[in-house]
């Protein structure tokens, strides 16, 4: 097990590189909401590329004077989290600046994994003294700390408040900091705001009942729903030949066209659901999956540019006979129609409308739900400062109410998703160890269902 202690500088406040507007932003329906009210983070590692004659190049420095140059352009990152007399969530241009810790490592790049991922050892020495119960109202909105590493690689980590960025707004500003440390004149993708007209709700409202959070029927728990401390998290990977396993468990016409987010979500959700050993039954409750579903290039049209949240919380629901008695293609189809559905303008609006209504709940959630967030399309692997290269990085926590997809290469190149099963009781998660490569052995069909 890799241990380390990190030797932090003092916290330092980088201001945008020149005057910047000063400003109240209204945010949007999605972003406006008590659920967000924490920071989301990430870890990227990087190993140095230095061409023959070229000095080397100090990371802090290039990526501090890269941070001051982004918050020119994402000046409102560079400001404050306001709550108005109203209640309402508007982000105050201050021209404050952003955190920058420099810190340093004796620890080497190829100590963290091939590839560095998700759960990071040590990974409090790599990030700022930040987590998602630190206040977010009236504080920065940005933290990073560059951690330089005994072989010259380094390690670039962020927390952004999650009312004004989701993860792919945060890969963006990250993206933004790569391209001008790499000596662009401006970021590649310019930042867009213009929120003041997106994701606004009905007048009156309309909400659907069958949507997650708008499923009135299954009762939305806006308590916090805290879980015991006795609780563990473990990284399942599923490569080619896995995944090949796994399709060949379902219809041909369902094999060719379902993504491999689908295929591991109906598949996880199955197997946690067994693990969970609900009372079988025809009139027990049901078992529910929730979601993230990225609504970027699908409805409303959204500006390239646009760092706001934009995600979704689609919800499906099954009974325990049905889910676990049927074969995988049963829960494959509920994921799918419940993705097909999720984008449709009438999906959005119905629930951007309830998310408005429940906007000032800092907790929403449903009972016997399994949180799922695809990561696998967040670009990260497009992050380039031309004299270091990413090998590798993720999200900072896996300990939690959700289970993570992350896509890396193994060593052979191929195409590997990574996902995290989501906090679970230890013997639940022991069990959940002992179904999933249950299905992968040779003899597996004959005593799983089949879809064939």
């Amino acid at each position: 097990m890799l241990r380390f202690i990190a030797r932090r500088s003092k916290p330092q406040l980088v201001a945008p590189a020149r005057a910047t507007p000063r400003e109240t932003k209204a945010l949007s329906g999605l972003d406006d909401c008590a659920y967000l009210k924490h920071y989301v983070g990430g870890a990227e590692f990087f190993r140095p590329v230095r061409r023959e004659h070229e000095p080397a190049t100090d990371p802090a420095k290039a990526i501090r004077a890269a941070l001051a140059e982004a918050l020119v352009h994402y000046y409102p990152l560079a400001g404050r989290l306001r709550e108005t007399p109203g209640g309402r969530l508007v982000v105050e241009c201050t021209g404050e600046g952003a955190v920058f810790v420099e810190a340093d490592a004796d620890v080497r790049l190829e100590e963290f994994g091939h590839p560095p991922r998700p759960p990071f050892p040590c990974r409090q020495e790599l990030l700022c003294d930040v987590d998602e119960r630190t206040p977010v109202v009236d504080n920065h909105l940005v933290y990073m700390q560059l951690t330089r590493l005994r072989c010259g690689g380094f390690v670039l980590s962020a927390h952004m408040c999650h009312n004004v960025v989701d993860a792919f707004g945060m890969i963006q500003f990250i993206g933004a900091i790569a391209n001008l440390a790499r000596g662009e004149a401006r970021p590649t993708v310019l930042p867009v705001w213009s929120r003041e007209n997106m994701f606004k709700p009905r007048t009156p409202p309309r909400v659907r009942r069958d949507i997650f959070p708008g499923c009135i029927s299954a009762g939305v728990s806006t308590a916090d729903t805290t879980p015991p401390a006795d609780i563990v998290t473990r990284i399942f990977r599923f490569g080619p030949k896995e995944i090949a396993t796994l399709r060949s468990y379902v219809p041909a016409h369902l094999a060719r066209s379902c993504t491999r987010f689908e295929l591991l979500t109906a598949f996880m959700w199955r197997c946690r659901t067994v693990a969970l050993d609900y009372e079988p039954g025809p009139n027990g409750p049901p078992v529910r999956l929730v979601f993230r579903m990225n609504t970027r290039g699908k409805y409303p049209p959204i500006p390239i540019g646009y760092y706001g949240n934009t995600v979704l919380r689609p919800m499906v629901e099954a009974g325990v006979d049905d889910l676990c008695g049927k074969p995988l293609g049963h829960a494959l189809e509920l994921v799918r129609k419940a993705c097909r559905l999720s984008t449709t303008e009438e999906h959005v609006r119905s629930t951007v409308d309830m998310i408005t209504a429940l906007r000032a709940h800092r907790y929403l959630d449903v009972d016997r739900a399994f949180h799922v967030c695809d990561m696998t399309r967040l670009g990260e692997d497009g992050i380039d400062m031309g004299w270091a290269k990413r090998v590798g990085g993720g999200v900072a926590y896996v300990l939690d109410q959700m289970s993570y997809h992350l896509a890396f290469r193994n060593e052979d190149g191929e195409v590997t998703t990574l996902v995290s099963s989501d906090a679970l009781l230890r013997p639940t998660l022991e069990r959940l160890a002992e179904e999933i490569p249950m299905w992968m052995t040779n003899d597996a069909k004959k005593i799983i269902p089949s879809s064939m």
